[in-house]
């Protein structure tokens, strides 16, 4: 709870006389300021742009997205290092600083130091910040010192090599001889040209093998020197290298010693390259006719790669690659905003971004409601105010994949929605009851909780109904039509109950109703809108009576966009409860969200189109520090809006909070997921007279939508018929003459719309979401860690086994690793058995041939170090006497890693099986899931031996 309070502290102090707002809903268009943003270097395709924009500069060293998002001179957002790795980046930056000062961060800061600095002398150099450029791929800055001027360009590669290329040049009429110094406080030992050491990343969560080299250095006295002579008029060069190096990842370490050897050109090139191939490969270009927006969405993209984590740590933290809150902030993968990084995360070409968030929460859920991920439990909440389950479902209606996919969605979202009534149901009427501001996530600014004390049925209780209706439709693609039906009356019930408790037919309102005293809350949020968002309100015209207030810029601004009704926030200011005002893209993501669905769903005469178009410019606007498109950045939030200018930016910067993208790509262009193999566009129209976004990934193949209106008879895009089309696979599908509704089908070309089909075709190959097979090594990986095999669909022989084991500690039980999946909890642990070993045993009821045991080892960190991978372990079988090792085993990996790991043999029939464990130093073994297969002729999947060879290419 460490951010609450921290934040709730902040913002008393600085808001506590904040008024109300003042804005008016009549507010006009936000004006921009800035340069131009760059030209693409070649003309549209309707095939894969950003790919064909890439091939064109690939050859250099400059790329689009590098010009588009650089950041010259002194930047009123901060010194921030944009260059990232796979977990390594900097959490603070000192540019004045040679090399990586600041304060290095490995997923979190490791203890508040530098990664590494490089000092010369004599002399003293100053940076030149005038002349300071850094784009998202390197940084480089000018210092000088007398006739000697330094210029450095560095650099952070994908898999946690930190680099530093230096150019010496002599500008004076004498030689010079400079000794320069390279030093870390994490490698201090060693000799030749190489310093190491090891550090425990924060929290213990792994353990970190920092590598130190430099081009003609010697290590000496913990540091590496190397001294250099420069003619008068003269330039040399070095170059130092850093490899935070890990056991999960191997190539950490290859990385390192590749770049080691590269001359500084190479080294530069070669990681400029793969950086910017990165957007070519996951990105999809989008155009739209105001340049502010437009440079906004692919700061936005930068922004979800900057804040992702892809640490590959072993255990059950951080194993699946997961978007977290704000590196430079409240570093954690918090359940609030997860839904909000998943609707644009969905629209990266992988899908291992998306779903890897969903993935990660569900994992460390405890097979329950959602939590926030326990690897930082300082920042540790349990919100309930997320959709998560709902936008994974979005997700998976976008790229599809294997039942098995599916089926674990599923059940994490039921866990969630049953784990959420179990918790705050109190009464049991289907309601989420609560009684602190905070628990929403909009810290002290949702007002209703200072109405009156108590708890309160909540308003928020739609996201169960939503998460419901998710795990229903989940289960349907899986086949489980008995588990869709519960979960489709269990959405039924909490709907039931969100008409008949919180709807307020006096004031015809839905508002959260005080337990204590059954009155309704007149205090209200954009909360109080959730029912509408997700669909669980009639579409008639008492209910919609509700979105009056939207007429009223006095209730709810289009902007600022607010956590709280503003008429009831100068109620409650003068009723003595000011509290804080601040607006945020987590609230305008909201708002976004609610007009989405209402301009669709509940048509009305309060709210619009052009209000939803407001909303859109107005959220850019607030992205950029007074509106220049020179400076981006993502605050935390935002607060003091004096009716013209934001007077205070939270102190957060570069925060992927609150979401986006996906507005352009839904709502804008209109592409709605849906669970069949048709495509639906449903825009809404804002009078934009173009737009295309370009290349998406949609199931397996590639959809690009575009729009170029033909009333004005301009044809902006090359080989593109005016109207509105779709194109797959870089070949026109259909196009619609106006901007309207259709949904095509791609299996006879039929469309069906409103407006008039000037072209449509059938085209083969496009599938449902449950028919789309996903076969990358990463997704197999990735889903083998959370206990989906993707290669083969085998039964599992432990489901069902009568299980035992040697000890069983407190707070674990031997069924817990037999439940079919391998969350962090329940869970088998021997915790405090005396012995140095123990076993847990499966009786199969009668004898099975088997050949593989899937083994998940649990492990505690960081709340404890109570379990851990053991230190060795082997699978034996009873031969009708005695337990015997089972011949011929092949453990993959080889060494045992916390969570998943690989048993192969030859096979053999057995009834009874147990993994006999020998105990980590200080710890105790537990296993989340045993599950045992026999392959047979089944592909090998790829378990951690083949995902330890497997270089990722997708950031």
């Amino acid at each position: 709870m460490k951010r609450l309070v921290v934040a709730l502290v902040m913002l008393a102090c600085s808001l506590l006389a904040t008024p109300a707002a003042h804005a008016d809903q009549t507010i006009g268009f936000p004006t921009f300021g800035g340069p131009a943003i760059p030209a693409p270097p070649t003309a549209y395709t309707p095939g894969d742009m950003m790919r064909t924009m890439y091939d064109a500069e690939s050859s250099g060293t400059d790329f689009w997205m590098d010009r588009l998002l650089a950041r010259t001179g002194n930047d009123p957002a901060g010194s921030w290092l944009m260059s990232r790795g796979r977990a390594l980046f900097m959490k603070t930056h000192n540019p004045a600083v040679l090399g990586f000062g600041g304060h290095v961060a490995y997923w979190e800061s490791v203890n508040d130091n530098n990664a590494y600095t490089v000092a010369i002398t004599p002399g003293t150099f100053t940076e030149q910040v005038s002349q300071r450029r850094q784009t998202p791929s390197h940084w480089t800055s000018v210092h000088t010192g007398g006739s000697v001027t330094v210029s450095q360009t560095k650099f952070i590669t994908d898999n946690n090599v930190a680099v530093t290329n230096l150019s010496i040049r002599n500008a004076g009429t004498a030689a010079t001889t400079l000794q320069l110094r390279a030093a870390s406080p994490y490698a201090t030992t060693g000799g030749g040209s190489e310093l190491t050491g090891q550090v425990n990343a924060y929290n213990n969560l792994t353990t970190l093998r920092p590598r130190l080299t430099g081009d003609g250095f010697t290590a000496t006295g913990g540091q590496l020197v190397r001294s250099v002579t420069i003619a008068p008029g003269a330039t040399a060069t070095a170059k130092v290298v850093m490899g935070f190096v890990t056991d999960e990842i191997p190539a950490s370490l290859t990385e390192y010693n590749a770049y080691a050897g590269y001359s500084n050109a190479t080294a530069f090139a070669t990681h400029v390259r793969a950086y910017n191939l990165w957007w070519a490969q996951n990105v999809p270009y989008i155009d739209v006719p105001e340049p502010a927006i437009k440079k906004n969405i692919y700061y936005r993209w930068w922004l979800m790669r900057f804040n992702n984590l892809d640490a590959d740590i072993p255990g059950q933290t951080f194993q699946f690659p997961t978007s977290t809150e704000g590196v430079l902030g409240y570093n954690n993968a918090i359940a609030l905003t997860q839904p909000m990084h998943i609707d644009d995360l969905k629209y990266l070409r992988d899908p291992s971004y998306a779903y890897g968030d969903w993935l990660s929460v569900g994992q460390v859920s405890k097979g329950g409601r959602f939590l926030d991920n326990p690897g930082d439990p300082e920042n540790w909440s349990n919100s309930y105010t997320q959709y998560i389950a709902e936008a994974a479902w979005k997700s998976y209606q976008i790229h599809g994949g294997q039942p098995g996919i599916a089926a674990s969605l599923a059940h994490y979202a039921e866990g969630d929605v049953k784990g959420q009534l179990a918790q705050y149901d109190h009464d049991n009427n289907k309601l989420i009851e609560y009684d602190w501001g905070a628990m929403t996530g909009n810290d002290a600014d949702a007002v209703s909780f200072h109405w009156k004390p108590g708890n309160m049925d909540r308003a928020e209780s739609a996201y169960q109904y939503s998460g419901a209706l998710a795990a229903a439709q989940a289960y349907e693609a899986t086949g489980n039509t008995t588990k869709a039906t519960e979960m489709r009356t269990l959405a039924g019930q909490i709907k039931d109950a969100i008409l008949n408790v919180l709807w307020n037919p006096n004031r015809q309102l839905f508002e959260h109703r005080l337990k204590s005293t059954n009155e309704w809350v007149p205090w209200k949020e954009i909360n109080n809108y959730y029912p509408f968002s997700v669909g669980a309100v009639p579409d008639t015209a008492t209910y919609k009576q509700a979105l009056r207030l939207f007429a009223d810029p006095a209730q709810y601004p289009v902007f600022p966009f607010y956590t709280a009704n503003q008429t009831d926030k100068k109620a409650a200011a003068d009723a003595g409860n000011p509290g804080s005002n601040n607006f945020s893209t987590i609230n305008s993501t909201v708002q976004f969200r609610l007009y989405s669905s209402v301009l669709r769903n509940y048509p009305n005469t309060w709210m619009n189109a052009t209000d939803y178009k407001k909303l859109l410019y107005w959220n850019t606007w607030a992205q950029y520090v007074g509106g220049n498109t020179q400076w981006p950045d993502a605050n935390e939030f935002w607060a003091d809006w004096n009716g013209s200018t934001v007077n205070y930016r939270s102190w957060i910067h570069h925060n992927i909070l609150g979401s986006s993208n996906w507005t352009v790509i839904e709502d804008v262009a209109g592409l709605r997921p849906r669970g069949d193999a048709k495509v639906e566009l449903s825009p809404i129209n804002i009078g934009w007279s173009h737009f295309t976004v370009n290349n998406l990934r949609y199931r397996g193949a590639d959809l690009s939508i575009v729009w170029d209106d033909p009333a004005d008879g301009v044809q902006r895009y090359p080989g593109v018929p005016e109207g509105y089309s779709i194109y797959v696979n870089g070949n026109r599908a259909a196009t619609v003459n106006s901007l309207v509704p259709f949904t095509w089908d791609p299996a006879t070309g039929e469309v069906t719309t409103s407006g008039t089909v000037t072209y449509r075709t059938a085209v083969a190959g496009l599938r449902a979401p449950n028919q789309v097979v996903q076969s990358s090594p990463r997704m197999v990986d990735m889903l083998a860690k959370a206990g989906v095999d993707l290669t083969a669909d085998l039964p599992n022989l432990a489901s069902g086994a009568a299980v035992s084991a040697s000890s069983t500690g407190s707070g674990t039980g031997v069924a817990g690793a037999v439940d079919g999946y391998p969350t962090n909890e329940p869970f088998w642990g021997a915790g405090g058995s005396p012995g140095g070993q123990d076993w847990y045993e499966l009786n199969l009821g009668t004898a099975r041939t088997l050949d593989e045991v899937r083994l998940y080892f649990k492990d505690s960190r960081p709340a404890s170090a109570a379990y851990r991978a053991p230190a060795a372990y082997t699978v034996q079988y009873h031969n009708g006497s005695t337990w015997v090792n089972v011949p011929g085993q092949t453990r993959s990996p080889e060494v045992p890693r916390a969570n998943y790991n690989v048993v192969r043999f030859p096979a053999l029939g057995a009834q009874r099986i147990r993994i006999l464990v020998t105990h980590a130093s200080g710890a105790r073994t537990g296993l989340t899931e045993v599950k045992v297969h026999r392959r047979g002729g089944a592909q090998p999947s790829a378990g951690p031996l083949a995902a330890t060879a497997y270089t990722p290419t997708h950031r």
